[in-house]
This record gives C-alpha cells, structure tokens and sequence, in this order.
C-alpha cells in the first residue's frame, strides 16, 4: 500500500481544519476556460474531460478504511466505481500502491473500452488480476499516448519519503500471485503524466518525490496538481517544481484522508501542515504569479 501517505494520514499531529483545506465549492478558475474540464476525485485522483472523451489519473474510489486494507483481502468496490466515475476511455496510474491502483480491475470490467496505462509493475498486477493483457499499456518515462484530444506523457518521478517506511514498504509483486491485503501492494516504478489537450498543459505530480534529470527535460506548464502527503522528505519540493514549470495555477492534492469513506466529508491527513503549504504557495505566487485553487472532490472545474 502507500505506506508513506498512511503514515502521513495515521500518525497523530495538528490536523489543519477543514473548512479551511477543503472549500465546499472549488475556488475561482483563473484562467480562460478551453473547453476541457478537470474533476478530482479524491486522493491523486482526477478525470478530464473534452470533446466527449474522458480519461483519468490514479482513480481511487472504494476507500476499503483502515482496518480492511490492513488486514482484509484487497477487494475493489464495484459499487462505488459504477457510482462515482463515468465511463473511461483511458486511465493512467502514477504507481501501483492500492490507494492509485486498487480499483483498476472494477474499472476495467464496467468500462470495457477503457485502456490502462502505467509501469511494469501495474501491468502485472492487473495481468494477475484478470485484466487481459491487450487492455493493458507499459509507460515508461518520455512515453507519450494520444486519447483522443488529449496527448499524455510519462515523467519519471519518486515517492515521497517518510522515516522508517524504507522498511515496510515493498517495491516489487512477488514472485507469484498477489499480496492478500492492499497494505502490502507493491510500488512500483512512480510517474507523474503531463496532460495536454487544446492548447492547455496540466502536470499531475501524483507522488511527493522528484526525478530532478526528468524534471529538467519539461518545458512550463499551465496548471501544476501536487500531492502534499509526505512532501516533508523532498527539500523545496514546490519550489522545486515551479521554478521548472512556472506554473499559472496550483491545486493540490493527495491531502485528504483515503480512509475515510466519500460519504463522508473530506478530512485532512494529520500530517499535513496546511499553513506552512500555504506559506509556499504564497512564495510561488510572489515568484511566478501562481494562484492557488483549492479543489472540491467531484465539483467539475471547466478548466
């Protein structure tokens, strides 16, 4: 599982208030809108959506709770899948940890047109799974894929780093079969994926550690989407990715707990250290002029 971002949204501390992380609509677009529109769905998750086609990143829905993903066999929510997502004609997953790769099998039998990209280690997984393999796509980094308008690349990239996790945290499927509860899915190769579509780029950094060489390779972007669980272990991690991309607009992401069910009102993971994010994205505005939009998971942002 992603053991770091467990850890980040278990381990006790000063949890930011939520009315203040999470607004109940999301805040103003600042851009022109081209007709595309951007949907987060909690966690890394987000679909975009443009002349009819959607396509996803790192879609996570089930939300099995602590106990379940500890000590339960891995099982997707097909339920919550058919409830909460539209029908995909493609899906990209950043790495394979359960909270970005878990519902890929229930994704996979209730949209039959939908193709999966992402590492090795995804495709295994979802091979093991039952997900045929003429479904299923190996990225690596510089790859690029065209759905329909939207042009996607692959962007070496690491995870976010937490203390002691180094020990728990497995990186490879085993040599058969699957591990039986979500905690102990593999990682796998991690990537960020650059999003283009009609002349707008979105960069989702789905994880919260950087490939400084691939980073280097990418030109500005538009919108950067960052994930702020266990960013701590990357020094100037926001700094980091502005000065490369200069980025118009920042939303964050991966700050919400994935314990919690989506019935529920979204929480803030313990760790998260919201003002000091806030400090930061008040430095980029200051540095490059990018304004801070708070997302509302499924609010549709035309983007």
């Amino acid at each position: 599982m992603c053991v770091a971002c467990a850890f980040a949204v278990v381990v006790p501390g000063r949890a930011a208030d939520p009315s203040d992380v999470f607004p109940t609509t999301p805040d103003p677009w600042p851009l022109a809108p081209v007709g595309v529109t951007m949907t987060w769905t909690g966690v890394a998750g987000f679909l975009f959506e443009a002349e009819g086609i959607r396509i996803a990143i790192d879609p996570y829905v089930s939300r099995p709770g602590l106990f379940a993903t500890l000590f339960r066999r891995a099982r997707s929510d097909g339920l919550a899948v058919e409830r909460r997502l539209p029908p995909l004609a493609a899906v990209f997953v950043g790495h394979t940890h359960f909270d970005h790769a878990l519902d890929l099998e229930s994704i996979a039998a209730r949209f039959p047109a939908c193709r999966i990209h992402g590492s090795r280690t995804t495709a295994e997984l979802c091979r093991r799974r039952g997900i045929a393999t003429a479904r299923l796509s190996e990225v690596r980094d510089t790859d690029s894929v065209t759905v329909g308008p939207f042009r996607v690349t692959a962007i070496r990239a690491e995870h976010g780093l937490v203390p002691l996790v180094r020990f728990v945290d497995r990186l490879d499927l085993p040599s058969e079969g699957v591990p039986r509860t979500p905690f102990r899915w593999p990682r796998g190769e991690v990537f960020a994926y650059r999003v283009e579509v009609k002349g707008r780029g979105f960069y989702v950094q789905g994880s919260a550690g950087l490939d400084d060489a691939a980073l280097a390779r990418q030109p500005p972007c538009d919108v950067l989407i960052a994930c702020l669980a266990a960013r701590k272990g990357t020094p100037r991690y926001l700094d980091r990715l502005a000065e490369r991309l200069r980025p118009s607009v920042l939303v964050p992401c991966h700050h919400d707990d994935f314990f919690r069910p989506l019935e529920e009102a979204p929480r803030p993971i313990a760790t998260l250290r919201w003002k000091a994010f806030l400090v930061e994205a008040a430095a980029l505005a200051k540095a490059h002029g990018t304004v801070l939009v708070r997302p509302t998971r499924f609010a549709s942002v035309v983007a």
